[in-house]
C-alpha cells in the first residue's frame, strides 16, 4: 500500500453521508488529474475487493462514491475517523491496522 498516494486521495474526498454500513463521499474532480491519485488507482486495479467491502457505487453526475461495507469486519466509527482525522499518524495508524486486517 502507498500510504503518500493513500494520503493524497484522501485529500480530495469529503465525507457526505454515512450511516453503519454505508458511507457515501463526494470526490473533487481535481482527483483524478493527482499523479499519486492515479498511482493509487493502478495499484487497486483489477485486484479484488477485500470481503469487507460488500458494494461501491461510483455516481460521475454527483462526483459520489458510496461504499457499503461489513459492519462486524469495519468499525463505522474507525472508517470515518480515517476519511475525517486531521492526524496523519492517526490515519497512517488505521489505515495500516485495516489494510493488513481486510487483506489478511
Amino acid at each position: 500500500m502507498n500510504k503518500a498516494s493513500l494520503a493524497a486521495l484522501r485529500r480530495y474526498l469529503t465525507l457526505a453521508e454515512h450511516k453503519a454500513g454505508t458511507i457515501k463521499l463526494k470526490i473533487a474532480f481535481a482527483a483524478l488529474s493527482d499523479p499519486k491519485v492515479q498511482e493509487l488507482i493502478a495499484e487497486f486495479k483489477n485486484k479484488p475487493m477485500p470481503k469487507a467491502i460488500l458494494d461501491t457505487k461510483v455516481n460521475i453526475f454527483t462526483q459520489t462514491i458510496t461504499i457499503k461495507y461489513d459492519t462486524d469486519s469495519i468499525k463505522a466509527d474507525d472508517f470515518e475517523e480515517i476519511l475525517t482525522t486531521k492526524n496523519e499518524e492517526r490515519f497512517l495508524q488505521l489505515a495500516e491496522e485495516y489494510h493488513a486486517k481486510l487483506l489478511a
